[in-house]
Order: C-alpha cells, then structure tokens, then sequence
C-alpha cells in the first residue's frame, strides 16, 4: 500500500486502520505540514516505511513506485485550506494537480490495481439541497477546481490503464489534531481563551464528518470493487450557530460571538450537505457518530495542531546523501528512505 499524505489529519487515521488490517503501508509525505511527529507512533512497526518526498517531484515518485510496487494507492496530499489556497493559486495547482499527474505518470513504472483520490465537495456548485455524485460541479473556489481536475486526470488514465480508481467527495472534516483554521478547533481555541469568539459566516451550513470515520469510510471503500465517486459525508447539515452552540456548552462556558471580516470568505456556499444514499448502499454498516459526540472527543484535545517544523527538518535530514546508508528516523520515528536511493520492497505492498 501506498498512501501519499500519511502524517496529515486524515492520513494518519487512514494508515492506522490499514496497519490494524494487516496491510504494509510506504508513506509518502514530505513534512511540508509540519506534522511528521505523528508518524513516531509507527517507530518500531517494520510495516510502516516512510519515504520522505513531494508528490511533485515526479522522478522520485516513479522510482518509489518501481521500489514499492504497491497494489493500491491512497492519494491524500494535497494543499486544503481553502484562504490559503486562494492566496497561492500557482502553488496550490502545482501540489494538487501537477502532484496527482507525476503520480498517474509512475504507473508507467508500476500500475497499481487500485487508486482511491481524495476529492472533496468543493467540486460541486451551489445547490439548495443534498449534493449527490450526479450533482452538477461548479468549483467556486482554487481549491475545488484543482480537485476537479484531479479527478477528471485519474479517472481518464484509469480507463487507459484499466486501473480501478475511486475519487472519495469528502465534506467538512473535523476532530482531534487538525493543523488549518477551520471552524471547529478555532472555535474550541477561542472559547478555551475566554471572552468573545471572533469568527466567520456562521449561517453557512456544513456536512460535519469526523475524520475517524472518515478513515473508517475510506479503508472500507478500498476494501471493495469500487469505482468512479463516493461522497463521503453524514446526510445531515449544521449551521455554524448550532457548531459553536454545541461547543460552549461541551466546554461550559458562555461567550458572546462577533462575525470577523477577516474570517469571512468572500466567495461561499450557503449550504453544502451530502447526499450519501450510494455511500450507504456501497456500506450499510458504516455510522458516523452523531456531530456532539464527535466534538467531544475534539474537544479533549487540543484545538489546533502546532506545526513542528524542527521535526520535520530532522527527518528532511535523514533523507540526505550522509543518512542515505541508513533507514533510522530521527527522535523515535519510522524508517526513512531517501528518494535518491531506493530500497527493496519490504512487504510495503
């Protein structure tokens, strides 16, 4: 198994459930979050193998392919925060699309036999109802016009390579260690800080999925002879009142809430809910846990992430040409393997 993005929020999650299935996992990550410490879990686990390098560099990818021959691919790298996004256009297309094709061009070095694509709901236009997969898609953000194009690349080259290719919709994730401002952990932030909580448009409705099951979600979708797009969402809307609401009372505090310009997007959907009836056939044992549930379980843990450069500098000094003999990470972490010298395969299928 490969799974690009394996130190992100969801990730992470998704490289645990597939260890706890048996499977050897290669993580492609090349720390530019900040949050490769998370792989120090996989520190004395042979079957977690992390290979530090960008998606974008498309030499090393078709080497790490040729090395890894991995069966399936899980494609989570990306660039997400929609502000962010907004503000580097150039950069973002470069990680989200020039990133998915150097990894579509290493099929020609090995094809796998899956291929699961972290899309997202940003895809589809604006709509006063659920959104299904035959939902009309209109990016109104960079963000979701790169993972438009992103599916559109893989699903093209699946059907040249008879690669079966899945793109996962994901909607609006939230719960323990996300590293980007969203809604959920700013408003955990705030309200743990006392006084008014300055915030976005909080009329906005969102289909609220906990990233737990969300890798849950994924894993199982890989699992089954699945192609072409999934929605992963709950079904269920909630407004940003209602989000902030549920938080202060979890936290027992009160607070007074004023709308931020500064956190308010210039170009958003009122509404964005999944419509999960295929997601629901495909898995009818699949239950998200109820919105509350899963804001208590964030709200046990810090609302933000910090971002540890210092460690990922450690580990982008394993991969140079001095540590290139050896495949000890740094402060407790999993192997390394430079990109310049690939490795045997060691079970990471």
């Amino acid at each position: 198994m490969l799974v690009t993005g394996g130190a992100g929020f969801l990730g992470i999650a998704v490289v645990r459930r597939l260890r706890a299935a048996g499977q050897s996992v290669a993580v492609l990550d090349d720390g530019s979050a900040g949050t490769l410490r998370r792989l120090h879990a996989f520190a004395d686990d042979a079957g977690v193998v992390h290979h530090l390098t960008s998606v974008c560099d498309a030499d090393a990818v078709a080497e790490l392919h040729r090395a890894v021959r991995p069966w399936a691919v899980v494609h989570l790298a990306a660039r997400h925060f929609i502000p962010e996004c907004e503000r580097d256009p150039q950069e973002t297309a470069r990680v989200n699309v020039a990133g998915t094709a150097s990894l579509l061009a290493a099929w020609r070095a090995h094809r796998p036999q899956r291929f699961v694509f972290a899309s997202s709901a940003a895809v589809y236009a604006d709509s006063t109802g659920p959104l299904s997969e035959r939902s009309r898609c209109a990016p109104r953000t960079v963000y979701g016009h790169t993972k438009l194009e992103g599916e559109r690349m893989v699903h093209r080259q699946a059907a040249r390579r008879g690669v079966a290719a899945l793109s996962v919709r994901l909607f609006n994730l939230y719960g323990p260690g996300p590293t980007a401002d969203h809604l959920v952990p700013t408003a955990l932030a705030q309200a743990r800080a006392g006084g008014a909580l300055h915030l976005g448009d909080l009329r906005t409705i969102r289909d609220y999925v906990y990233v737990e099951d969300a890798a849950d979600a994924v894993v199982a979708l890989l699992a089954r002879d699945v192609t072409g797009r999934v929605n992963i969402g709950t079904g269920r809307g909630t407004a940003g009142q209602e989000v902030v609401a549920s938080i202060l009372e979890i936290l027992g505090v009160t607070g007074t809430v004023a709308r931020d310009p500064a956190r308010t997007r210039a170009r958003d959907s009122l509404a964005v809910v999944a419509d999960v009836r295929r997601l629901r056939a495909i898995l009818p044992a699949w239950r998200p846990v109820p919105l509350r549930e899963g804001l208590l379980r964030t709200a046990r843990t810090a609302a933000v992430e910090p971002r540890h450069p210092i460690v990922s500098r450690g580990y982008r000094a394993a991969s140079g040409p001095a540590a290139a003999a050896s495949s000890a990470a740094p402060a407790g972490g999993p192997a390394v393997v430079s990109p310049a010298v690939p490795q045997p395969s060691t079970g990471a299928d």
